[in-house]
């Protein structure tokens, strides 16, 4: 039995491997070592095998690494192989960059976020988003959004309003009011952050506001008397309305004396509209003296009121008058 030594073994195989390139017509007859890390987004692998190819380009044809104009080899593709080599490859992906302005595609052979703003030469400001997040890696085809953001502050002028405040009057009427003071807006300078996202205003935080002239509050004085002192009577009264006042004469020609709640009408009985003020209402209307809500017509009607008078001269004087009604309790 023939007993082989190891190196005379290998030396054999050798010898077999170059007969079988040159029968076979490789170009070179030299056998090299070929170490080879390739690296793609999925991770990185490691390629060994002997070969006779004779250039990178072949080399890296036979252990199946696509090649294109993108890629990382870390020495020329036309490099002749005089010996062992060991190589570094970096596929290359295609990837979308989207900013503001912009939104290009871009060929990268890094694949976390960080490295690849980083060899486009996009810095950061402290508030800037991008999605996905700079520690994140990409596949090819894979989407890089960078959003800017930045605080901008202002000031403004802004109106200040004024308030309204209620001050009791004993020389009113009840439910009467008088404005003392018609009060004023005043102004302000107001200091504000605005934040802003790609170039659009989307928040903003006041900061300070500097009165620059105070409001002035509007006075309104309301009646609190409820007495009505008249020839030395003292009356009270539960509320005051504003109306328009005419005089009417039941003249016998067309009218029989008697009005819509059969009462004689005469002086101190009045027509009122019995929506704004209930038949049988006692009044007081300043001018003609006190006077009973007895009788109703087709023109009296929301705030108007017919008087009553003994002739039809003395409603002729009273003509048409605004007056304040005062309901009696």
């Amino acid at each position: 039995m023939t007993i082989w030594k190891s190196q005379g073994l290998r030396m054999w195989l050798l010898g077999a491997a170059a007969a079988t390139a040159i029968g076979t017509g490789l170009v070179g007859t030299q056998l090299h070592h070929v170490d080879i890390t390739y690296y793609r987004p999925q991770g990185a692998r490691t390629i060994k095998f002997w070969t006779f190819r004779s250039t990178v380009r072949r080399i890296l044809a036979e252990a199946k690494i696509p090649i294109n104009v993108h890629n990382s080899v870390s020495q020329s593709l036309s490099q002749k192989v005089s010996g062992n080599i060991t190589l570094q490859v970096k596929q290359a992906v295609p990837i979308w960059i989207r900013t503001a302005h912009r939104h290009f595609q871009y060929w990268t052979t890094d694949y976390r976020v960080r490295d690849i703003l980083l060899a486009l030469g996009i810095h950061l400001g402290s508030l800037d988003i991008v999605n996905p997040g700079l520690n994140a890696h990409v596949a090819s085809g894979a989407k890089i959004d960078v959003i800017r953001r930045w605080l901008s502050d202002k000031t403004i002028t802004v109106s200040l309003p004024f308030a309204t405040q209620y001050q009791p009057d004993p020389n009113l009427y009840r439910g009467h009011n008088e404005i003392s003071s018609p009060g004023q807006s005043g102004e302000a300078a107001k200091t504000v952050q605005v934040l802003y996202r790609d170039g659009q205003a989307v928040s903003e935080k006041s900061l300070a506001t500097k009165v620059i002239k105070p409001p002035r509050d509007r006075v309104v004085l309301y009646g609190t008397q409820q007495l009505i002192a008249r020839g030395g009577q003292v009356v009270q009264f539960s509320r005051e309305v504003a109306m328009v006042s005419t005089g009417y004469w039941p003249d016998p020609l067309w009218s029989n004396g008697y009005t819509a709640t059969g009462l004689k009408a005469q002086y101190g009985v009045v027509a009122v509209d019995p929506a704004v003020i209930p038949l049988g209402t006692r009044l007081y209307i300043p001018g003609y003296g006190f006077a009973i809500a007895a009788d109703t017509g087709s023109a009296i009607v929301g705030d108007r009121i017919d008087l009553c008078f003994d002739n039809g001269w003395q409603a002729i004087d009273w003509g048409v008058k605004d007056v304040t009604v005062f309901v009696l309790n």
